[in-house]
């Protein structure tokens, strides 16, 4: 092997004269970083006319390798290795450093030293810029060195890494799918369980929640629960933030018990903001817009907490156990989300949420129905943690082999494949 500088074997961050040939209206494929995943999660899907992105964007080619600069993307080794595309170019986030290979090295190779341990490590510790905003230079990728095996096992070893890595994904890739499979089983024990579903039922009227138990009410959340959203203090105020007072966001709302929060704020935001109104601990939470899938997410306060314009908080008036609420919005979520207006992104509003009818049993089946599910909640739970460490040491495996391989700490000859003996 040969110790190398990559600025001697590839162009970093080089000009694609093939994107300035195009003509303005010729589409092109786009890259946004949410798109930038190695594997069958790239999505190459988006298009963008080249006169839309001819300014601002990072231009790529066919065959060149992709490492996003920024964190927390750079040290999860999401770089790429561009396909074939239908231009030959494209465009994406300026969060990319691209990397050009020239004929001394293989650019699959190229890929795997961009998602190798030491690559990623030694980058992270040369970032720059303040926290949670720091990007990799040009600078320490131009100077990374690399050993650098003849080309002919450059490919060998790429061959090797895109057969056991294949295996990995797809171990993974099955590893989710039953992650899904136990979502979706709660999701229906969840429907089941919150329209009386053993009971003799009744149509209710409702596309997405046809029917419910004869021998249940169905009530408007305005007449079952006392509804109240917040607002965001003005940001350029620092003595608004950082306080001892929990402030809750759209982003702590994940379907699940809200023990912390993001963020928090002072006393001072609160005298300083009327709408600002503290809710007790139980209270239900509804996120009504986000980025995302957050819109329609809900979940219990854990603790009190003031809310921002983003939340509505559902305080019960007595009928209705806000854990059975919260069971059941979670279980028809896409019903209700389906209820969103506006243009360009629908929203739920407090007004549309007072409106919407849910299901009332009595309270003793409320917390028999409740019970059920915390039980099932938890077991399920259990078992997507396991499967989800499974993928974790998967990923793990992967990146030690990946690593072991461009680095020569083994032979290829006597390697194994993944779940050899």
């Amino acid at each position: 092997m040969t110790l190398t500088r990559l600025r001697h074997v590839c162009r970093v961050n080089p000009a694609t004269p093939e994107f300035v040939r195009l003509s303005d209206e010729a589409s092109v494929t786009f890259l946004p970083m949410e798109a930038v995943w190695p594997g069958e999660r790239l999505d190459l899907s988006q298009r963008r006319a080249k006169a839309q992105v001819a300014t601002g964007y990072t231009r790529f080619q066919s065959g060149d390798v992709l490492v996003p600069k920024i964190t927390p993307t750079f040290e999860a080794a999401r770089s790429i290795l561009t396909p074939d595309l239908d231009t030959g170019v494209g465009a994406g986030t300026t969060e990319l450093h691209v990397l050009r290979p020239g004929g001394q090295i293989d650019a699959r190779y190229l890929c795997y030293v961009a998602n190798s341990v030491p690559f990623l490590r030694l980058g992270e510790a040369e970032m720059y810029g303040v926290a949670g905003q720091k990007r990799v230079p040009d600078t320490f990728i131009r100077n990374f060195e690399v050993d650098l095996p003849a080309l002919s096992e450059q490919r060998r070893i790429a061959d090797f890494l895109d057969a056991e890595t294949a295996r990995i994904d797809e171990l993974c890739r099955l590893t989710y799918s039953q992650v899904n499979l136990l979502d979706e089983r709660l999701t229906c024990l969840m429907r089941h369980l919150t329209v009386g579903g053993s009971e003799a039922m009744r149509p209710t009227g409702i596309p997405w929640m046809p029917l419910m138990a004869t021998s249940w009410r169905l009530g408007k959340v305005a007449q079952l629960f006392r509804t109240g959203s917040g607002t965001t203090p003005t940001a350029s105020n620092p003595h608004y933030f950082d306080g001892e007072l929990p402030w809750v966001n759209s982003a702590d709302v994940r379907d699940a018990r809200i023990s912390h929060t993001v963020r928090s704020i002072t006393s001072l935001a609160v005298k300083d903001f009327p709408s600002l109104k503290r809710q007790p601990i139980g209270a239900m939470v509804i996120a009504m817009y986000g980025q995302g899938q957050t819109k329609g997410r809900v979940g219990l306060l854990g603790v009190k907490a003031f809310l921002n314009q983003a939340c509505c908080a559902l305080t019960p008036l007595g009928d209705l156990l806000p854990e059975f609420a919260f069971f059941w919005f979670r279980a028809y979520k896409e019903g209700i989300v389906s209820l969103a207006l506006g243009a360009g992104q629908p929203n739920l509003s407090q007004d549309l949420i007072r409106e919407i009818r849910i299901p009332v049993p009595d309270l003793t089946t409320q917390r028999d129905v409740v019970s059920r599910l915390k039980v099932a909640e938890r077991q399920i739970s259990a078992q997507r943690r396991v499967l989800l460490h499974r993928n974790s040491l998967l990923a793990e495996r992967r990146q030690a082999l990946i690593t072991a391989a461009v680095t020569g700490q083994f032979d290829l000859t006597t390697a194994g494949s993944v779940g050899a003996e």
